[in-house]
């Protein structure tokens, strides 16, 4: 008996021996600190997807946006002022703004913003799936920057043009849009043009398959614009609706330039005025394709 004794504890003795020894090998866990330290390094290198659906949400991601961030907006957002995008991506990872898609546009409703809806002078961004309306003034102006890319976003209803770029801003491309019923109540109709690359832009300004309707002045406007505005496949119809709107569907320059825009393929059709006008720019305007038909004045006016 006592010999079995001895050889029970001596199994038990080992049995306890093998199970710290096991306990020995196990990795010990993370800190807290390590962890958040690894968290913190793994924030920095990624890009971030907002979706907002209030204007302090929109604004606060429009605020910390970086390159490669991603800010969808998600149904109709009430702006109280003006929404600025200032910050810039890079030439490989711009910022994008968007709605979600061509059948669930996002909107912003400008109708309590006094100025600007929204005013863009950062650079690389990509603006996309947005309707942008009833600003007291511009629905949208890019005033600096440059390499930003819009496309199928629709502006209307605004207490000026519906998209301007102006300022110097440069090289943006702006495809598949609209702009329509834009009207300038105060001055009769006088400024509110559908699309307006005017006032001293800079260089490599295109358009490509936009229209511009039922805009109470024009529906492009390049006046005093002195680098060269590129249109491509664009329709501007029925504009010049306010009283003292000028009613051209491509208002082409103004007088004392020499500068030589483009307007490829492009059709004007029933515009209160003129369908294509130099406006006094004497500089040689390219019209390859253009037509047009039913504008009150003529279809060509003062073309070199």
């Amino acid at each position: 008996m006592k010999k079995l004794a001895f050889v029970s504890m001596l199994a038990i003795a080992l049995v306890s021996c093998s199970k710290e020894e096991t306990a020995e090998i196990t990795e010990p866990s993370q800190t807290n600190q390590e962890v958040q330290a690894q968290d913190s390094t793994i924030s920095m290198n990624t890009k971030t997807t907002y979706t907002v659906t209030t204007e302090s949400a929109l604004k606060s991601a429009v605020s910390a946006a970086k390159a490669g961030d991603v800010i969808k907006i998600s149904g109709t957002i009430k702006l109280t002022s003006t929404l600025q995008l200032l910050n810039s991506g890079t030439s490989s990872s711009k910022i994008t703004l968007t709605g979600t898609s061509s059948s669930s546009l996002g909107v912003l409703n400008c109708s309590s913003v006094s100025g600007w809806g929204v005013k863009c002078n950062g650079s690389y961004w990509n603006i996309e799936y947005l309707d942008i309306c009833y600003s007291g003034d511009c629905g949208m102006v890019f005033q600096t920057g440059g390499y930003n890319y819009v496309y199928y976003c629709r502006f209307y209803g605004n207490g000026d043009s519906g998209f301007q770029i102006y300022n110097s801003s440069y090289s943006n491309s702006v495809n598949y849009c609209w702009s329509w019923d834009n009207y300038d109540e105060a001055n009769g109709g006088e400024n509110a043009d559908g699309f307006a690359c005017k006032l001293s832009a800079g260089s490599g300004n295109t358009y490509n398959h936009c229209e511009a309707s039922h805009n109470s002045d024009d529906g492009w406007d390049l006046y005093s614009q002195p680098k060269t505005v590129k249109m491509n496949y664009c329709t501007a119809k029925y504009n010049g609706y306010g009283t003292n709107g000028d009613g051209n569907g491509f208002k082409l320059g103004s007088s004392g330039q020499t500068v030589a825009h483009t307007v490829y393929y492009c059709t004007s059709n029933y515009n209160l005025k003129c369908g294509y006008d130099g406006n006094g720019n004497t500089g040689h305007i390219t019209t390859t394709g253009s037509s047009g038909t039913g504008n009150g004045s003529s279809l060509w006016c003062r073309i070199y």
